[in-house]
């Protein structure tokens, strides 16, 4: 969601927490089956490489993250039955047939609305949570089923917060980040549980999805404020606070269904994480510290696949951190491979972009576009293919199985302005024929053919 740009958007996904769902087991049976799912079905580890239906898996593939949002929207405002759902429902169709016709297979996506807000009500009264989220998420699977496209499934735990959107902004309840990832016990992480239970056991018969995901970007809300732990108002967790959210959280997970695979969500760590966390200042790490903060966060628990969300500035620096020698380097892919190696653990991208600046009259801009002549501000920009290349090449060289790049042919009008992540057959053609070599070129040194089918 276009979250290198700022960590501020972030930690504004905050949400109003579920109170207490029925009908589990009632909707686990109802729920549409594939038949007997296997571990053939989705995708698993084996001598940490992925595999799906007994083939090695590998893929340059892209983030559709608005395939179940746009649908949920119509059907949320009452439009189920309308020509602009139908419409709706035909654009996500197209998109993930030109997906398809490009070779790939696997489409990473968000399974819960926008922050939640207006969630709750609509998932607690079984009737609204059958023909509205349900309605939404079976038609975005039966497409991509259609399409033969699987996903990455991004549940959005990570949102149960007691926050509320007021007409002056977000104003927090009683129970925060802090109290969700710090506490079991506590009512948001009670309520996030019965969430997971509902929704994995009403798909985990789905052979659509290949794998879970706790939540997105989990990791930029550990110690942002490393002198109190308070942004805008909001008790945040620490970074062992976080670690055992996604252990608990992936474990619940994985009680609900032990077939598939589950990632923590992202995203990267910022250049100050482990020093934030033990020294409580904005200390640049070293190489060696961000390691352990990675080990701290995925060496011991539940979580399958680290998920790390990438992207590249125009100093070619994505995360700036100290190296051996004491001066800045960069924790790039390479060194999140080697990291995720020794952990025991595949790496994963699950978003990858490029900074995007639009051409503006503001300060930033004018600094951009003065220090950067061929920046770009979106991806049909004609100087865009060479910057999207560098991360390419450096993805190729590193190695990571899955990529999912952000973001292909969002329909939401804000999405397709300056600065845009919109990338779309007929409009970033040239963008998109780097990807797709980099596709090629990914599988080819793993020794996985590329195929339209």
């Amino acid at each position: 969601m276009q979250k290198w740009t700022t960590t501020a958007r972030t930690l504004a996904l905050c949400a109003i927490a579920l109170s207490t769902l029925g009908g589990h087991c009632q909707a686990a049976q109802t729920a549409r089956t594939d038949g007997a799912v296997t571990k053939s079905d989705v995708l698993s580890i084996q001598d940490g490489k992925f595999y799906l239906h007994g083939k090695r898996y590998v893929e340059f593939s892209f983030n559709k993250f608005d395939v179940f949002w746009q649908l949920w929207e119509l059907l949320k405002d009452g439009k189920g039955d309308t020509q602009e759902y139908r419409d709706m429902a035909a654009k996500q169709d197209q998109s993930l047939r030109e997906l398809h016709e490009m070779g790939l297979h696997g489409i990473r996506f968000f399974g819960a609305p926008w922050a939640l807000v207006d969630f709750r009500p609509i998932f607690n009264d079984p009737a609204k949570r059958a023909s509205i989220f349900y309605k939404a998420m079976d038609t975005a699977l039966d497409l991509c089923d259609k399409n033969q496209i699987k996903v990455v499934y991004d549940m959005g735990t990570a949102d149960f917060t007691d926050a509320q959107l007021t007409p002056t902004g977000w104003k927090q309840g009683e129970e925060q980040l802090k109290e969700l990832m710090a506490n079991p016990g506590s009512r948001s992480r009670q309520e996030a549980y019965r969430y997971v239970d509902e929704v994995v056991n009403h798909y985990k018969n789905r052979k659509t999805i290949m794998m879970w995901e706790v939540s997105n970007e989990t990791t930029d809300s550990a110690d942002i404020m490393p002198e109190n732990n308070i942004y805008n108002g909001q008790r945040m967790p620490s970074l062992l606070d976080v670690a055992h959210f996604l252990n608990d959280v992936a474990t619940r997970i994985k009680s609900d269904d032990p077939l598939r695979i589950v990632n923590n969500g992202g995203d990267h760590l910022r250049g100050c994480q482990w020093n934030q966390y033990t020294k409580h200042g904005w200390i640049r790490d070293t190489v060696d510290e961000q390691n352990k903060a990675l080990d701290l966060l995925y060496a011991h628990n539940a979580i399958d696949v680290i998920d790390i969300h990438y992207g590249l500035n125009y100093q070619g620096v994505a995360e700036p951190v100290k190296g051996p020698d004491g001066k800045e380097a960069s924790m790039n892919v390479a060194r999140y491979v080697e990291a995720a190696k020794r952990i025991g653990k595949p790496l994963m991208l699950g978003e990858v972009a490029i900074q995007l600046v639009a051409r503006d009259d503001t300060a930033a801009s004018k600094k951009t576009y003065q220090e950067t002549p061929d920046a770009v501000g979106s991806y049909w920009d004609p100087n865009a293919a060479k910057w999207v290349k560098a991360v390419c090449d450096e993805i190729v060289d590193a190695g990571p199985q899955l990529v999912f790049w952000w973001t292909y042919s969002s329909d939401r009008p804000q999405d397709q302005t300056e600065p845009s992540f919109f990338i779309k057959k007929g409009r970033t053609d040239a963008v998109l024929a780097v990807m797709m070599d980099a596709n090629k070129r990914l599988k080819a040194k793993y020794g996985v053919k590329t195929s339209p089918d």
